[in-house]
């Protein structure tokens, strides 16, 4: 068989975004419920953050009474100083309920991810909204080592402009996220959508794309996969620039390589 008919079900074996066509509709299904209770958790993180800043107000608003109290003899500072502790009270039990939706929200966005590759981030403030902004604010989220923000923004662009001229670099830089933080499989899953979807596009870093499957192939020690997923690039893309690195590889390969 030849290595270009092997290469796609090679590297998708054992990766979560290899769903089945019966299953597809019960993995939508999944990800409606899931992106419901997202959007439910964060309506009522707004609502809780409304009261709690009424709260707030209100505080503060005790507050100066008692001092004004204080200043007046015939004032009812007991009485206030009750209203400061009640709503003191109310505050604590406010921002215990906030850290628990806090809590609900974040295992939402862990289960999207992790189980169908999905990543919900917030737009940084200050990011414009548009793919090239977008591209800009992944790009420096990654630098500095805050590789979820990154592959949300990335995402980001995958999602609303899947034609644009950065989608085929934010692709590759989905890949490179996951290689930050070890996860091997997301990586390749990613790096072989680059394959996937723009191989056919001026300029996409589909070699590199290879390259970086083969990598992460032979530190799974995979190395039989690697060794045909680097034949593949030099086969089908022998003029890319990364076709003489992965001759190179091919060479260095030990002999046992299965």
């Amino acid at each position: 068989m030849p290595v270009s008919s092997r290469f796609l079900p090679i590297v998708c074996v054992g990766l979560a975004a290899c769903v089945t066509i019966p299953r597809f509709r019960e993995v939508e299904d999944r990800v409606a419920a899931l992106e419901k209770r997202n959007a439910d958790l964060e309506e009522e993180q707004r609502r809780d953050q409304e009261r709690m800043q009424r709260l707030h107000q209100d505080l503060q608003a005790a507050t100066e009474a008692l001092r004004a109290a204080t200043a007046n003899q015939g004032a009812d500072v007991e009485g206030v100083k009750g209203e400061v502790a009640r709503l003191r009270g109310a505050d604590e039990e406010m921002n215990y309920h906030l850290s628990r939706l806090q809590e609900d929200m974040e295992l939402v966005k862990k289960t999207l991810e992790e189980k169908l590759g999905m990543v919900v981030v917030r737009l940084p403030p200050g990011v414009g909204n548009d793919p090239d902004s977008w591209f800009k604010a992944g790009k420096a989220a990654l630098d500095r080592g805050d590789t979820r923000t990154a592959r949300g923004l990335f995402q980001r662009i995958l999602d609303h402009s899947p034609d644009h001229a950065r989608a085929p670099e934010a692709q590759y830089a989905m890949g490179e996220t996951y290689v930050r933080d070890g996860m091997l499989p997301q990586a390749i899953r990613e790096y072989q959508r680059v394959h996937d979807r723009y191989r056919t596009v001026k300029d996409a870093p589909v070699g590199a794309a290879l390259l970086r499957i083969a990598e992460c192939l032979s530190k799974r020690g995979e190395c039989g996969k690697a060794r045909d997923v680097l034949r593949y690039l030099v086969d089908s893309f022998p003029k890319a620039p990364e076709a003489q690195d992965a001759r190179k590889r091919l060479k260095a390969l030990p002999r046992d390589c299965k």
